[in-house]
Formats: C-alpha cells, sequence, structure tokens
C-alpha cells in the first residue's frame, strides 16, 4: 500500500508537470499568466517531471494517504479549469506562438489622427504625469462601469484588466468619461471613445465602483476627465487584459501588442 501511494504520488506529480509543459507553449496561457513568465513556467514543469518520473519508476520515502487525496483533487481542479481554454489552442505546438504585431500608433477618423492609448495605460500615464497634450486626440476601448452618482454628471468609468504576474493580481483600471447619451451604454458593455484627456479641478466621490466582468477590482484617475467627442459599442477584444504596468524590461512600452492594445 504505502508503495502504491507513493507510485501514485509520483503520477499525479508528473501529469502535473506534463499539463504546465503543454500550457507554457500554448497561446492559452495568457488566460492564467503575463506572457513572460512562459520560459520560468516550462523550466518548473521540466522539474515536476523529472521529480514525479523518478517516484514512478523507484518509489520511496512514506506513504500519505491524505497527501495523495490532496494531490488527486489539485488535478481535478487543474482539468476543469484548463481543458477547455487547451481546446481552443494548438496543443501540440513546438515554440510559444508570436502574438507581438506591428501596428500604427495611431487611428485615422473622418480625417482626424487619433492616439491609441488603452484605459489601463491612459490611468498609468496620467499618475505618472505623462499625460497625451490637451491638443492630442485619444481612441481607447474598454468596459462601461456606471453608478448613480456618475449617472447623475452624465459620466461612465471606462476600465480595462491589467495583468502584472497572473490571473489573480489583476486590477481593472481606467478613467472617467463624459459623453452625451453616456447612459445609452449599460455596465458591462465594451465601447471605444474618441476624445480628449481634460484636468478634473473637482474630482467626484466614487462609491460602489465594484467588479467589471473580468477582474474583482478596479483603480480609478478622478483627477482628469476624457471628454468624448463619440462613444461607440464595440465587440470584446480577443484578449481582454493587458499585461503589466510599468513594463519591468527596458523594451519600449508595450502592453499586449496589436490591436488589443488600445
Amino acid at each position: 500500500m504505502q508503495r502504491l501511494l507513493l507510485a501514485l504520488d509520483g503520477a499525479l506529480v508528473l501529469g502535473l508537470g506534463l499539463y504546465m509543459l503543454l500550457l507554457s507553449q500554448t497561446e492559452s496561457y495568457t488566460a492564467f499568466m503575463n506572457p513572460k513568465f512562459r520560459l520560468l513556467t516550462a523550466a518548473a514543469a521540466v522539474a515536476l517531471c523529472i521529480v514525479g518520473a523518478a517516484f514512478l519508476i523507484r518509489p520511496a520515502g512514506v506513504g500519505d494517504l491524505l497527501r495523495t487525496l490532496s494531490f488527486v483533487v489539485l488535478g481535478m481542479l487543474i482539468l476543469h479549469a484548463g481543458t477547455g481554454e487547451l481546446k481552443s489552442a494548438s496543443v501540440l505546438m513546438l515554440k510559444p506562438p508570436e502574438t507581438v504585431m506591428t501596428v500604427a500608433p495611431e487611428l485615422i477618423r473622418e480625417g482626424k489622427a487619433y492616439l491609441k492609448v488603452n484605459p489601463a495605460r491612459l490611468f498609468f500615464l496620467l499618475h505618472t504625469g505623462n499625460a497625451p497634450a490637451l491638443d492630442q486626440r485619444v481612441i481607447t476601448r474598454g468596459i462601461v462601469r456606471r453608478t448613480p452618482e456618475l449617472d447623475r454628471l452624465g459620466w461612465f468609468v471606462l476600465l480595462r484588466g491589467n495583468m502584472v504576474c497572473c490571473l489573480a493580481d489583476a486590477v481593472a483600471m481606467g478613467v472617467l468619461v463624459a459623453a452625451g447619451g453616456s447612459r445609452e451604454f449599460q455596465g458591462g458593455e465594451w465601447v471605444v471613445a474618441f476624445g480628449r484627456v481634460q484636468p478634473l479641478a473637482d474630482p467626484p466621490s466614487l462609491t460602489n465602483l465594484g467588479p467589471t466582468g473580468e477582474v474583482p477590482f478596479s483603480m480609478i484617475y478622478d483627477k482628469a476627465l476624457f471628454a468624448a467627442e463619440a462613444v461607440e459599442k464595440t465587440e470584446r477584444p480577443r484578449f481582454p487584459y493587458v499585461f503589466e504596468l510599468p513594463p519591468s524590461t527596458k523594451k519600449p512600452a508595450r502592453l499586449t501588442g496589436g490591436d488589443d492594445d488600445y
């Protein structure tokens, strides 16, 4: 019985390592972790595979039924959380997919140039004193959050989930938006807003902001207002999060990369 429990422990650890290795090589990885940790995850997975295989081939030590049951429960939770994600990606990739694309930093609309800045990055730029110039038109896209206080002002909050390490530390970051007909947009809807950033001398008192549909916590920059020329409903991006503010490396400032980066 002791040998059987130890062999089962090894098999479960080996399975965990193989699962982590597979996940680290798929696009689904970004649903759980910042892609900059992909190599670290793969290295940890290889280590687990070696340890699990060693115990499976040559069990040693003292078996523990509670420990084995804990491994079984962990394995069931992992399969429940990740199987659906893996089905939508190419599991047999030999290397991580290339997700970074080169796109124009501006969008032209009705002959006017709009700088692409997602709400999370706009929050960071405003917080660090690097906000776009007052005459700079901006396009930003995010999730609508309404409150009774803001409804009375004709404003709403525009948010985008920002992931630093993993899904557990994701925080929705965004800005206040003033737009005619703002009550047409419901909380949780995705919209794209065109306009300019203006300083706000008298920040409103925000209460009962609550979670977004993507993450449980929110941060709002309330000392500026995004004065929208137009707001339009849009589709939810392929990937709703952006990654890490600010970047930890010397690479150019980039969040998701590609068309998701505004």
